[in-house]
Order: C-alpha cells, then structure tokens, then sequence
C-alpha cells in the first residue's frame, strides 16, 4: 500500500454525537433522509418515518414489514420509491420489493419476489440513481435484481452473477455507471467484476477472514464512479477504477473501519468504526464525532449524515466541509444535479477542481501538516462503552455472561429468542437447561441461578422457580448482576440502583450520580463502575457495596493511558478486579485504603478473554485481536498474579511489595514496572507506600530514581521528595530486590 495521507487534525476537529431515540424496540437502521423526514427499520420488524428537527425525532408513522424479532435487512432506493426487505421463511430465506406511495408507506400492490436463498442474506444495496439491487447472501451468492420499463408497463430482471465459490458475501456495490460490481467475501477477498457480463476484472485479499466474516463491512463507489472506498482497517483505503495505487486515509479512527459512505456529490466521505464516525473532504480529515454506542448504518440526506446505531439511537451529522473561501469556486448546487444522472459528470469535475485548488493550497503554505505521533496524541479521547463482564455482542449465537459458574447463551431464532443455561459446578438434570426469553437483551449468571433483563422485565431463574418484577415505564436496564443473596440492575435515564432479593423483595433504591459502565456481583458484595462525563479521557468511578455490612466504599477508578475498561469480576477470595484495554490486570487494596494496584499485565493486544480468577491467577479464553469468543471453551490459558491479601496499613508495604506479578523480563522491565506502581500512590498521595516502593525496588542512584523525584515535586509532595533526594546521594538502603520476589 501506498500514497499515505496524513491530514492535518487540531483539537477543534472533535465532536461528540448527538444520540437521539429511534421509534423501535432495539438495534436501528436508517434507511433514507429526504425532506426532513427519516425512514428507519429497527428489531420490531417496522418500517417508520419520522420528522427531524435539529437533534429530535418525532414519529409520524410505522408499517410492520417483517415478522422477524431483529432488525430485518432493508433497503431503500435514492428516489425512496423502492423498499427491499429480506425475511426468513418456512421456504428459506426471502427477498421483496415493495412498491412506496408518496408518503413513503407501502402501497397495496402486491410485492415482488426479487429471489428466495438457503442461507441468511447479509446485505441489500441500490444502485445511487437506477433501479438496480443488489443482493449479498452467506451462501455465497451475488445476485442483481432490477426493473426495466417496456412501454406502460415495467418488467423485473434478476441475474446471478456468482454461486458459492468464494464463501459467504458480506456487501456488494454496483458504480455509478452500472459496469463493474464490487463485492467483499467471508474469505478476506476483493472482488471485482464487469457487470452484466460477469467477467473478473480484479481480486485482491485485503482484509483477514474475521473482518470480512463478521460485523458490518460496507463498500461505496464515489458518485463519479473513480475511486471504491474500502474499510476494515483503521485506516481508510480508497482504490482508483483502473485499480492501481491504494491511497489510505489515516488518523480518524483508533479501531477498524466497519462502513464507508460517499455524499451524493462526492464532495464529503463518511466512514465509521466501534466508537466515531470521520467525514473527509479533499482526501483530509474534517470532523471526528465520537459515539458512545457503534455505529451501524448510514444515510446521507444533503448536508446531513443520519447514522444509525446497534443500540437503537440515531444522530444527525453536519457534513461540514473547511475549504479556503479566497479559493472557493462557485458551480451548480447539489439539489440541481443531483436530480439529472448526466450531471454527476458536471458535479465530479466541480469536485476534481476542488481538489486541485486544495493541492496547490498545500503546496503554497509554508507549514507542514501534523505528524501521526501528535494526531495520535491528539486522538485521546477513549469512548467507554457499558459492558456485562463475560458478554459478547455479535452474531445469532452469543453470550449473556460468561464467568466461574457457568455459561448464559442467547440464541435468535426467526421466531423466538432463547438462552441456553449451563451451570458449570453442578452437572444435574437442572444444570442445563433452555429458557424462552423472546425481548432479552442482558444477562447475568450467579451459583444456581440466573438472571435475565428485557425491555420491560427483569427475571430471576432457578432450577424449579422463577421471578419476575416489571421495569418502571420510562426506564430502561442498562446493567445487571446477580449473586445468590441478591439480584441489581441500573435502570436509565433516571439513573436509579434497583437491589432485591432473588424473589424480588426490595433492599434498597438508590439515585446514582453518574452513567453505569459494568457492575458485578459476589456472595454479599455488588462492585460498581460508572463513568463521569468525559472531557479528555474516561473518568471512572467505582462503588463497592457490602449489603451483609449496610457498607459502601466509592473512590476514582484508574486505568492505564488512553485506555478504556474491558472487564471487572471478583477472585474466589473477593478481592475485586479490573483489566483495561492497556493489558492491566489491577486489584484492590483492603477495604480500608480504597487503593489499587496492577498486578499482572495481560498484553494490550486484548487477545485473552477473561473468564473468572482465584487462587492468585486469571483464566482467560485466547482469540484473535479485536474478536470475541465464539462459545465458552473449557480449555483456558492462565494468567499468574499474586493478591495483596492483608494489606491494612502503611507498615505492611513490605508485604504487600513481596507479593506483586512476578516479572521475567529482567532489571529494566523490573524498574519500568516498580515506577508505574510508585506513580500510581503518588497519584493517590501515599506517600509511605511510594517511598518504600522507591527505596527497595529502584536501582539506587537509577534514572528511575531521579524520575521519581519529579514526580514527587510535581505532585508537591515535599517531604518524598526529600527523602528519594538522599537515596539518589547514597543514603542508607536495603539490597535491591526484584518484583515478586
């Protein structure tokens, strides 16, 4: 790969996304935005439009279009007179195209059956002016339906252009002049054929087989038909028709592209990945609006970008694009070309002049763009997402929770949802068992009982019972745990702390300050973090509840740079635990410090899983970077860490020093790792802690001495300072021992 753009990125490029509630039940799909309306399918099987003004959506109306319990695939065309919905049947898997009235309804006419599949089909894509579909399935078949007119009356054609020999078909997309289809496999492959003959023009495997098999992949052709947008990577890669050299589009994005979106002028490009969504202009980096939730679909409506997310929500983007006004060039609005197909040629060459007035602009100013380490260093603000500790969020099979009592498996059927127990310490008839849970969304697993939350219902199964208690109307489970004392869940927007007996007598209601990331339960303890609104980076929170003791301990909740939080659970001696997306393994200090420390490091390639912990090690489930597990294994890799188990005071440093990780890596790693963990009582002023940290772990007039000292000063902690001042001199000292000795 070459040609690298590295555009210029000031802090002003950051934006955070307006979230608005779609009108379904679920995950949300945008499908068009015209004339201040957008239509919008979601996992209550309905079509809806609604009007939008400013950040708000007010419904008008909603049409069942499918019978399925998740958000059917659709499609609506660019002129919004065509819909495409994909739907299981007893038959197999089936295509329509509906005809839409003026008001974007379904009309009476009876559909027309555009082909009928043995596997799932993945994607529907129109053609950016003609009436061309496009149909990607999973047993790999890529087909082309469209509507010819002959005379008064219109006829339907439909042509496979392959049949299942290079896997499954994630996306398709047919360029502007309808000639070459491009379309991504299961197998990592590009590839590119001339349409209608079906003839290859291009292949090339660009991405690994997990990006292409799983999530979102979405292709897009710019409306001049030069160049093909493709994501799956960080960065951006767009390449030319005559499939020469790939130019990439770095620095929007920390984690890998899922969808990218040309406007209808061409003049702006969207793309999306797990937590923003990036707008370029001229092949440079305008805006970064960052989400709170991912992203999963697109639909470009003039200067507005509406993007649907998986948690049912949906913002409205400007496309604001920067350009010199002493270099603007005047031409044809978007609205008097965009109706006439011969004038797409007319806006590309508007766009082509604009892009090389932005060359000679470049080229002119004296003042090089930022390099990557300072829009790297720029790019810090890490979205956290909630979690449940053991859950996994892709596909038809996936886990509820996953921890040391078992496993909680949702499955999505065409008809009903159900949810797999297997309870991992009793292996009983009642150990393994199935629940209808049509409406589940969130999990949590405890000894002998489970727990499982829909939109309107928190329940709590045992082996021969089950309970049930009805959410509050406007308020919505955001988080759960479940131990065999008590069942939690954190209930949104109102931000309240629910706590009940299994059979669901209240203990306590409690109105919470901050957002809910993940909580936790054990025995009689409930372990909480929650998130502050975040300026720079995510500030976390943490409440430890004892409900045996009426007790409760809160305190910040730190994590490595520029990190995010993966997991948090108890060890087998209730001791909690936190892993962020840095590979640090922290623990908590007794009750009475309110301290943490890291203990082990997992790797920050985040490719353990991590299941449960006990008896000083973490047993983690290994997968590829970026993945989630596809089932619960039994066999896990063991990650070794030593608890600081007794720890009550300052004078017990010495103990607690003894029986941190053990580090393999020699003198320099031993000193990098005995500074972090002084910085880290520095940040918390225990000055003891740090000191003897200092005094019996740094080699003794070290470079990490004198970097200790800084600190100290900075941190006005005069009287640390002082004292690694005289270690630094050669003042008295015991021998030099190593971590986790």
């Amino acid at each position: 790969m070459a040609g690298e753009v590295d555009p210029p990125v000031t802090e002003s490029v950051f934006a955070q996304a307006v979230l608005a509630a779609a009108p379904h039940g679920g995950s949300c799909e945008v499908l068009r935005l015209a004339e201040g309306k957008l239509w919008t399918s979601g996992a209550d099987g309905r079509l809806a439009c609604s009007s939008h003004e400013g950040d708000t959506l007010s419904r008008n109306w909603a049409q069942k279009i499918s019978k399925r319990l998740d958000s059917p695939t659709a499609a609506i065309s660019l002129d919004g007179r065509l819909l495409a919905v994909a739907e299981e049947t007893q038959a197999g898997f089936q295509v329509w195209v509906h005809e839409l009235d003026a008001k974007g309804r379904m009309s009476l006419q009876k559909p027309r059956n555009a082909g009928r599949f043995t596997l799932n089909i993945r994607h529907l894509s129109w053609h950016q002016t003609l009436p061309y579909l496009c149909i990607s399935t999973d047993d790999g078949k890529l087909d082309v339906w469209w509507e010819e007119s002959q005379g008064s009356s219109t006829t339907a054609s439909r042509r496979q252009l392959l049949k299942g020999l290079e896997g499954g078909v994630r996306c398709a997309a047919l360029d502007p002049q309808s000639k070459l289809l491009a379309a991504a496999f299961t197998s990592g492959q590009l590839v590119i054929l001339s349409f209608p003959e079906a003839a290859e023009k291009y292949r090339s495997t660009l991405w690994p087989k997990s990006v292409s098999g799983s999530g979102h992949l979405r292709l897009s052709w710019q409306p001049n038909g030069k160049r093909l947008a493709l994501p799956g990577l960080r960065s951006l890669r767009l390449l030319p028709r005559d499939f020469g050299e790939v130019q990439e589009l770095t620095g929007g994005h920390r984690y890998s592209t899922t969808m990218a979106v040309w406007s209808p002028s061409g003049e702006v490009l969207a793309s999306a990945s797990l937590e923003a969504v990036a707008l370029w202009s001229n092949d440079c980096l305008q805006r970064i609006f960052e989400f709170k939730v991912e992203p999963s679909s697109f639909a470009w409506g003039g200067q507005l970008l509406a993007v649907g997310t998986k948690t049912g929500q949906v913002a409205l983007l400007p496309a604001l694009v920067h350009t010199d006004t002493a270099n603007t060039t005047t031409g044809p609005s978007e609205k008097e070309t965009k109706e006439e197909v011969a004038e797409v040629k007319e806006v590309s060459e508007v766009c082509s002049a604009s892009e090389k007035q932005a060359e000679e602009t470049k080229s002119a100013d004296a003042e090089p763009s930022t390099p990557l380490e300072k829009r790297t260093e720029l790019f810090q603000p890490a979205v956290q997402m909630k979690f449940q500790p053991g859950s996994t969020h892709r596909g038809r099979r996936r886990l509820l929770a996953w921890n040391e009592h078992g496993c909680l498996k949702l499955v999505i059927g065409s008809k009903h949802r159900l949810v797999e127990v297997d309870y991992y310490k009793c292996r009983d008839p009642s150990s393994l068992r199935e629940i209808k849970a049509d409406g589940v969304e969130i999990g949590a697993l405890g000894p002998g009982l489970c727990a499982l939350a829909s939109s309107r219902h928190v329940a709590v199964h045992w082996a021969q019972s089950s309970f049930e208690h009805l959410v509050p109307d406007g308020q919505c489970v955001e988080a759960l745990a479940v131990s065999r004392s008590f069942v939690a869940f954190f209930a949104s927007p109102q931000r309240f702390l629910h706590i009940f007996t299994p059979a669901f007598t209240r203990i306590a209601e409690l109105d919470m300050p901050h957002d809910i990331v993940s909580m936790v339960a054990f025995d009689q303890m409930l372990f909480c973090v929650f998130q502050a609104q975040p300026e720079v980076e995510p500030q976390l929170h943490f409440a430890l509840f004892d409900l045996q003791k009426n007790d409760k301990i809160c305190g910040c909740l730190p994590i490595s740079p520029h990190s995010t939080l993966r997991w948090i659970g108890f060890s087998a001696e209730e001791q909690p635990l936190t892993l962020d997306s840095g590979g640090v393994l922290r623990a908590m200090l007794s009750t009475s410090s309110k301290s943490w420390i890291p203990v082990a490091e997992v790797g920050h390639e985040c490719k353990l899983w991590p299941v449960e912990a006990g008896g000083g090690v973490l047993r983690c489930m290994e997968v590829r970077a970026g993945e989630e597990p596809q089932v619960a294994a039994q066999r896990l890799t063991t990650v070794p860490y030593n608890l600081p188990v007794g720890f009550e005071s300052d004078a017990a440093a010495g103990a607690l020093l003894k029986q941190l990780v053990r580090s393999k890596r020699g003198r320099s790693r031993s000193d990098a790792f005995s500074l972090q963990l002084f910085e880290e009582h520095v940040k918390l002023k225990d000055q003891e802690l740090a000191y003897d940290v200092a005094r019996c772990y740094l080699t003794q007039g070290s470079e990490q001495l004198s970097l200790a000292r800084s600190m100290a000063e900075k941190s006005e902690l005069h009287e640390l300072a002082l004292k690694l001042s005289q270690l630094i001199e050669g003042g008295e000292r015991p021998a030099k021992r190593r971590l986790g000795s």
